[in-house]
C-alpha cells in the first residue's frame, strides 16, 4: 500500500501545479527518518528551527522568519535545491506532477497518474491532502471513482471505438484524508516538489 502526499502551488492564477510524494507503507518509517535527517541538518548548518512550518513560497522569496539568523535569498536557494535532491537521494520516495492552466483539469490529471502507476505497480493507496480544500478535492475524488471520462490520445479507443473510456479511481482506498502541513513533513515536501 502507498500513502500519496498531496499539495499544490499557484502562480498568480495562471498556473496550477499539483504534485504527490508517494511513500511506500513498508519504506514509511525510513522514509520518515530520512526527512527529519534532513531537517536535522539544516538546524545544525543553517539554524533553520526544526518545528517550523516550511512553506515553499515564503522559503524561496525570503519570507518568514525560519532561523534566529538572517538568511538570505541565495542562500535559501542552495537550501530549497538541497533539500530536493536530498529527498531524492535516499530513493524512498515517488513524485507524481501535473501543471495546467485549469486548476480542476491539473487536479483530475494528477489523481489519474497517480491511480494509474499504482496499477501498473499493484498497489493500492491512502490520499493525503493539507487542509483547505477538503469538500472539493472530497467531491472530486468520490465523483472519479464513479465517473471519469479519459480521451483516447488516438482520438478513439480502438477496442471501442468511442472517444473516451470511464477509468475510474480504483486504486484509492477511502476519501482523502486531510492533515495541517505545520504537523507534516512529507505534505511540507510536497509543497517544495509543487
Amino acid at each position: 500500500m502507498w500513502f500519496a502526499y498531496l499539495d499544490e502551488s499557484k502562480d498568480d492564477n495562471k498556473f496550477y501545479v499539483y504534485s504527490a510524494v508517494i511513500v511506500d507503507a513498508a519504506n514509511w518509517n525510513s522514509a520518515f527518518e530520512a526527512l527529519r535527517n534532513i531537517r536535522q541538518t539544516m538546524k545544525e548548518q543553517g539554524g533553520i528551527y526544526l518545528r517550523q512550518e516550511l512553506h515553499a513560497w515564503k522559503f524561496a522569496s525570503g519570507k518568514g522568519k525560519i532561523s534566529p539568523r538572517a538568511i538570505y535569498k541565495d542562500e535559501r536557494a542552495h537550501i530549497f535545491r538541497w533539500i530536493l535532491e536530498s529527498a531524492a537521494s535516499t530513493g524512498l520516495f515517488r513524485v507524481i506532477s501535473s501543471v495546467n492552466t485549469n486548476e480542476f483539469y491539473a487536479f483530475e490529471r494528477v489523481m489519474n497518474r497517480i491511480n494509474r502507476t499504482a496499477q501498473a505497480q499493484g498497489h493500492d493507496l491512502l490520499l493525503i491532502c493539507d487542509e483547505g480544500q477538503e469538500a472539493q478535492f472530497t467531491r472530486r475524488i468520490r465523483k472519479m471513482r464513479v465517473y471519469n471520462p479519459i480521451p483516447s490520445n488516438q482520438g478513439v479507443w480502438r477496442d471501442t471505438g468511442q472517444a473516451t473510456r470511464n477509468i475510474t479511481l480504483d486504486r484509492f482506498l477511502e476519501d482523502p484524508f486531510f492533515k495541517d502541513s505545520k504537523s507534516s513533513y512529507f505534505i511540507q515536501l510536497a509543497d517544495f516538489v509543487a
